[in-house]
């Protein structure tokens, strides 16, 4: 069930803080788990910190109300599926210790992990956009999680940033696994069961889905969750609960390179893919989501436009030569000086470029410069090559933002080597910074 405060949907865990719903510090749960404190509670249950004293760890409950599984089928059901959960072993999904009942509420003990979730980082980085390469890699550790959930035959349901756990290594972790997929009863909500911004169309429908599409609202989910991690923005806002679902339900996407120019193209068909209306035209599953991102960021890694500015003719032909043979799909534009260049680009922006530094017109520090200073261009990969330059004209192209600098005769793979690290580069994330607050899969 979907609440709200504030313009702002809450997680279907959470409600104010009134009377605590679970049980209290020192109680003891299946005779082994003695509860510490309170971690979290909502509309469906309580979350609580217990210390497991026969294998002296900590560990976190998830107690389940009653009213949620008032019928023996529901029950048996229920039992059915945590014996599922628990069954699933992976790095990148929360472990399900053990399963039962206390009284009267079903109770999953779950792994503690001290981290914090995805969330909590987006909301740190205040507007700011992850590296794009940090954040393909908690996509493909979210995807790889999710795939094992869905081997073992479990539908998550709920794929959102506060379901995915950041542990003390960084390491991404698919916490309340089928949990959403459990409730999805009649008589367990007068609701929709989920979070809106990232949900399905066929979820808001209420849709029934033949078992061969049962695992295709995960990847929409996925998707949502990919596209709000490499432009920062969610696919969709709305100021109302019926005005974000049907967003979800009939307007397009807007491609994710739209939303950020520099996120290379490669990336809109994997996530436009995924995030299709129709399920049978969406991404089959998490792991061909995960191999489309993979795809897509190798593709980033090729320049699709290169722009080669240098004076000697034979030089010039050569390089042409060599990057045709390495860049097969790329279009090359070679010029003769830095004038033509700057006309090449106001034409159409490369993707790299290669500059000559002594040119007539324009020399290549002028037109370093230039580039730099352009929004086009400013963070495009620049390699300068030169026959008379050294370290004094490598430190001020440095500090303009070249991204390579070679001396004549050069060799040419060495240029093609640097084509690929400097693209490369511009991918590579930070070093991540911030307070790991203990947190457990609320």
């Amino acid at each position: 069930m979907l609440a709200r405060a504030g313009g702002r949907f809450r997680d279907p865990w959470y409600i104010p803080r009134m009377e605590p719903k679970g049980p209290v510090p020192g109680t003891i749960i299946g005779g082994v788990y003695r509860v510490v404190s309170p971690l979290g509670e909502g509309t469906m249950g309580a979350v609580v910190l217990a210390r497991d004293e026969v294998l002296e760890r900590h560990v976190a409950i998830k107690l389940v109300s009653p009213k949620f599984l008032d019928s023996a089928d529901l029950r048996a059901r229920f039992l059915d599926e945590a014996r599922a959960m628990a069954r699933v072993s992976h790095p990148n999904v929360l472990q399900i210790h053990a399963f039962g009942e206390h009284e009267g509420a079903p109770y999953f003990v779950m792994e503690y992990v001290e981290g914090e979730g995805l969330d909590r980082l987006l909301a740190r980085q205040a507007g700011q956009v992850l590296a794009a390469e940090l954040s393909l890699r908690f996509l493909e550790e979210a995807c790889q999680g999710v795939t094992a959930i869905h081997s073992a035959g479990i539908v998550h349901r709920d794929i959102k940033p506060s379901n995915l756990l950041l542990d003390q290594k960084q390491r991404v972790r698919v916490a309340d696994l089928g949990l959403a997929n459990l409730l999805h009863a009649p008589a367990a909500s007068s609701g929709i069961v989920g979070t809106p911004a990232y949900m399905a169309p066929e979820i808001a429908l209420q849709s029934e889905l033949p078992a061969e599409l049962a695992n295709r609202p995960d990847v929409y989910s996925l998707g949502c969750v990919a596209y709000e991690l490499l432009t920062g923005k969610q696919p969709f806002e709305a100021p109302s609960l019926r005005a974000l679902l049907m967003k979800h339900i009939t307007q397009p996407v807007e491609p994710p390179s739209a939303r950020r120019p520099e996120l290379p193209s490669s990336f809109d068909q994997a996530l436009l893919r995924a995030l299709a209306k129709d399920p049978a035209e969406r991404t089959p599953s998490a792991e061909a989501f995960r191999r489309d991102l993979v795809g897509a960021r190798d593709r980033s890694l090729e320049p699709v436009r290169i722009l080669v500015a240098e004076d000697n003719g034979d030089f010039r032909d050569a390089m042409a030569l060599m990057l045709e043979v390495e860049f097969p799909y790329a279009q090359i534009e070679c010029v003769g000086d830095g004038a033509a260049a700057l006309a090449a680009v106001a034409r159409r922006a490369p993707s790299v470029a290669i500059l000559d530094l002594r040119m007539p017109n324009v020399d290549g520090m002028e037109l370093t410069a230039r580039l730099r200073a352009s929004a086009a261009t400013g963070k495009m990969p620049i390699i300068v090559v030169t026959a008379s330059g050294g370290p004094e004209e490598w430190k001020r192209l440095s500090a303009m933002g070249a991204d390579g600098f070679l001396l004549k005769p050069v060799n040419l793979k060495d240029v093609v080597t640097l084509v690929r690290r400097a693209l490369s580069d511009r991918l590579r994330p930070p070093q991540v910074i911030g307070d790991q607050a203990s947190r457990a899969a609320l």
